[in-house]
């Protein structure tokens, strides 16, 4: 049975995911530079695709964690679900995929952003998965 502890941290993965895809979109996008390439044409940076791909995983995050609010038995599946995610988003910004390297470039900041949404997501998910007496988190 869920308790009211289980739907308040769910809630807090779906607003931290809402918290990503305003970081992302409003006020810390990556940058929109080109890269210029040899033969004369340009592609999106790096930090562009860093970008789309934490746009993807925290839609993921916001759905998951809806899903898992109405849900009423088996909402740990969705916690694992947002704990893989959430390890996922760390990795995009880190070692899939990555930022600028440049401290000044802008997407240092959405980097940033990401970084803590995973960190919150995880940290909510396991306290889910682990959480209280049998596997439940008291209210």
């Amino acid at each position: 049975m869920k308790t009211k502890m289980a739907n308040i941290l769910i809630a807090v993965q779906a607003v931290a995911g809402l918290v990503l895809i305003g970081a992302v979109k409003l006020w810390a996008p990556v940058c929109g530079k080109m890269l210029e390439l040899a033969n004369g044409n340009s592609v999106p940076m790096k930090c562009h695709w860093a970008g789309q791909a934490a746009l993807v995983v925290s839609v993921l995050i916001v759905v998951t964690a809806v899903m898992g609010l109405l849900a009423k038995k088996d909402y740990k599946k969705f916690a694992v679900v947002n704990a893989v995610a959430a390890v996922l988003l760390f990795m995009v910004f880190t070692s899939l995929i990555g930022v600028c390297a440049s401290e000044e470039m802008r997407c240092q900041i959405t980097a940033l952003w990401g970084k803590g949404v995973a960190a919150v997501t995880l940290v909510t998910s396991l306290a889910l998965l682990l959480g209280g007496k049998e596997g439940q988190i008291p209210d």
